[in-house]
This record gives C-alpha cells, sequence and structure tokens, in this order.
C-alpha cells in the first residue's frame, strides 16, 4: 500500500497544499511552525476511527478538509474528510467507509524513550484490534509492549512446534538491528527469570532500558517496525522486509548523534525495502544523506501559505553539499551565523565604511579571540582593518 497525494485545505496553519509522494522515502524539512507534523496528521487522519480532539480547522476559515489518494495493489481508494472542529475542547468523529487496509499505516510519535519495565510473566499474545490499532494512529506505536514481545521470542525461539520460520526470521532481523548503527553494541541474552534483555556495549553488559537515548529513538523504531508487523497480521505470517506499508515518523533525528541522524534513513530503508515512510527532519545530515527526489522542503510563502520549495535535482542527492549550504539552501535558514555573530559582523562593516578604525579594531580584536581558529572569516576582517589604516596613513 502506498500514499501517492495528499491535499490539505485550511488545516491548522496550512491554508492549501497538495503533495505528491514518492513509495520510497519522502524526508519533509523546513522551519518551525511550517506545518510538518500537521502534515503527517493529516495523511493519517482518515485511517483514523472514533473520537479525537487532536485535528483542528484553520481558525479563520468556516471548512476544513483533507483528502488522500492510496494505491494498494491493483484497488485505488481516495478518502477525503472533513473537519469540523476547530476549538481545543471540540470532538472531532470520524468513521471512515473505505476499504483500504488501515492496519499497514503506522505512525511514530516524538515519545520514542522509555524507562525501566519489570515484567512479573510473559502474556498470551493476541491480535492488535481495529480500535487499538486507531488509537495509535495519533498516539502513536506502543512501544511498550517491545521488551515482552522480544523477550518472548528470544527464549521459545526453540521450541519444537512453536514459531514459524518467518517469526524466527524476525527475531534474528531484529537482533541484527541492535547493531545496525554501531556495531559495537550488540544482543546478549533474556534472563529466563526476571525476563530482562541485556546488551553488550563497549563498556559491558547492560540492561537494555540503560542503553542511550539515541540508541533507545532507534530500537524503537526498528523493533517497534518489526513488532507491530508480527502483531497486526498474525495469520499472514509476514518476513518484516516484505511489509508494504506506510510509516511515519515524526522528527527521524530524534536524540541521535549527527553520525547516527546521517546512517538512520539508510538503516530504515535496508531494513524494510518495500515500505513507503514519509519522516519530518530539522536535521541537515538526514537531507546530507537522502537522494535528491527523497526531499520535500516545505517554505512560507509572501501570503502565509505554505509551498514545496524547488529543489535542484541532479540525481545525486545533497552528501557533496556542505552543512552549512543544505540549511540555506533546503532547509530555509536565513544564516547559520549567530545573531551576536551577524550584530558584531554588521558593526564591524559600519565602522569600515565611516573609516572608525579604533572601533572597528575593537570588534576585529574580539572577534580574532572568539572564531573558530580555521575561520576564514578572521583573513578577510584583517583585510577590511588594514584597509582602513592605509587609508589614514
Amino acid at each position: 500500500m502506498k500514499l501517492t497525494e495528499l491535499t490539505i485545505n485550511n488545516i491548522g496553519g496550512i491554508k492549501s497544499l497538495k503533495i505528491d509522494f514518492k513509495p520510497d522515502m519522502n524526508i519533509i524539512c523546513g522551519p518551525n511552525g511550517v506545518g510538518k507534523s500537521t502534515l503527517l496528521l493529516a495523511a493519517s487522519f482518515p485511517f483514523f476511527q472514533g473520537n479525537t480532539q487532536k485535528i483542528k480547522r484553520n481558525i479563520n476559515s468556516p471548512t476544513g478538509d483533507v483528502s488522500l489518494k492510496i494505491q494498494d495493489g491493483g484497488a485505488h481508494f481516495n478518502p477525503v474528510a472533513n473537519i469540523d472542529s476547530q476549538l481545543p475542547s471540540d470532538f472531532m468523529h470520524y468513521y471512515p467507509r473505505d476499504g483500504f487496509d488501515k492496519k499497514k499505516l503506522m505512525k511514530f510519535e516524538t515519545m520514542r524513550n522509555f524507562d525501566y519495565q519489570h515484567l512479573a510473566a510473559l502474556n498470551a499474545e493476541s491480535k492488535l484490534l481495529d480500535d487499538e490499532i486507531a488509537l495509535q494512529i495519533f498516539t502513536g506505536v506502543n512501544l511498550f509492549n517491545i521488551k515482552e514481545w522480544f523477550a518472548k521470542r528470544v527464549l521459545f525461539e526453540n521450541v519444537k512446534d512453536g514459531y514459524s520460520l518467518n517469526v524466527i526470521k524476525n527475531l534474528h532481523l531484529a537482533i541484527n538491528c541492535i547493531s545496525i548503527l554501531n556495531p559495537e553494541y550488540s544482543f546478549s541474552r533474556v534472563d529466563p527469570r526476571t525476563y530482562d534483555i541485556f546488551v553488550n556495549t563497549p563498556t559491558g553488559e547492560i540492561w537494555y532500558e540503560y542503553l542511550s537515548s539515541g540508541l533507545k529513538s532507534c530500537m524503537s523504531l526498528l523493533l517497534g517496525i518489526i513488532k507491530e508487523i508480527e502483531l497486526r497480521f498474525p495469520e499472514d505470517d509476514i518476513y518484516a522486509p516484505e511489509f508494504d506499508g506506510i510509516i511515519l515518523i515524526d522528527e527521524i533525528e530524534l536524540h541521535l548523534h549527527p553520525e547516527w541522524q546521517a546512517r538512520i534513513i539508510e538503516a530504515l530503508t535496508t531494513t524494510f525495502p518495500l515500505v513507503q515512510f514519509i519522516v519530518t527532519t530539522h536535521s541537515p545530515h538526514v537531507v546530507q544523506n537522502a537522494k535528491s527526489h527523497q526531499i520535500l522542503a516545505l517554505v512560507p510563502d509572501e501570503n502565509g501559505a505554505v509551498r514545496i520549495k524547488e529543489l535542484p535535482n541532479n540525481d545525486l542527492g545533497y552528501s557533496a553539499w556542505t552543512v552549512e549550504e543544505v540549511l540555506l539552501d533546503v532547509m530555509g535558514m536565513e544564516s547559520t551565523l549567530s545573531r551576536k555573530l551577524q550584530n558584531l559582523l554588521s558593526d564591524f562593516e559600519k565602522h569600515i565604511d565611516a573609516d572608525e578604525f579604533s572601533k572597528a579594531k575593537e570588534i576585529y580584536e574580539y572577534l580574532d579571540v572568539a572564531l573558530h581558529q580555521n575561520n576564514v572569516l578572521r583573513k578577510s576582517l584583517k583585510i577590511s582593518l588594514m584597509s582602513i589604516r592605509e587609508r589614514e596613513e
């Protein structure tokens, strides 16, 4: 199943926006407040059923609506949802009639950290019900049952006539995912008395819950996807890399060091090659390591509406671009300099233009100490300063 098109009219801060999605990875970037999270909410809403206070029409509009185009095999669906709620206390009642498989959409919110969880027992496994899946559209995939799901499979992997071949393959895939961003980390064992999961690290064996926030964020995504595939489709016995659904992830780079931000997209697309990902990011490192067709840069226009920025498409991506070039030309930053440095440089130029040597020298001497030791700006400032002295002499 793939989401091919999304149209939003007067939802949240988005007045009107139409997006065509690629079948593999779609990375949405842009400044704060431009509507990245609203876009994910709108894309997922027609999969929801029940009552919610989360989605709202634009405060200045009497109507709002969301329209999707979905393709699932040879079938095509075009669900349209009219959004009536506006006030914070308003509930939106929605019960879709379309026949597309709502279990094929997963959404991960920004809460992807977790504390130690004590398991008193391992419970019998049951298929996720439709209302549970619908709830996860807005609350995000349940991360708190990953531990029980994983521990159960490790402990009973070798039971005769137990798990199917694909479940065992999914377990091994999950084990390998623990090392996918850093091979110095690996699965160690599950304690059969406490059901605790242990992981090998460069400093020794630790509890799964004591991993860094970055690793826990990655495990929440990678293991969470495998777990959801099994619990949503128990009768289908799906090998996770063959799952062809839609996965929405808000702030893909959450908790990750820049090196891991650069790898997370490849980790997801190689582990789940048939999935359509729609993710948001503030990270230039994520954009740097993406293919050019995968980037959807949202920008506000002069009238306050949101549009997709036209970007260079050379089929080579942005791996040869600097972080500064990505921030300025893709992600819409006005400057990569701090506000203080911008003000100092502006004052320096004013003093240079006014031939005020002593005042310009004062700023230069401050920046000569404060700038990075390899910053080429230092040399250009010195040349400008010396030009005043030469004119004075």
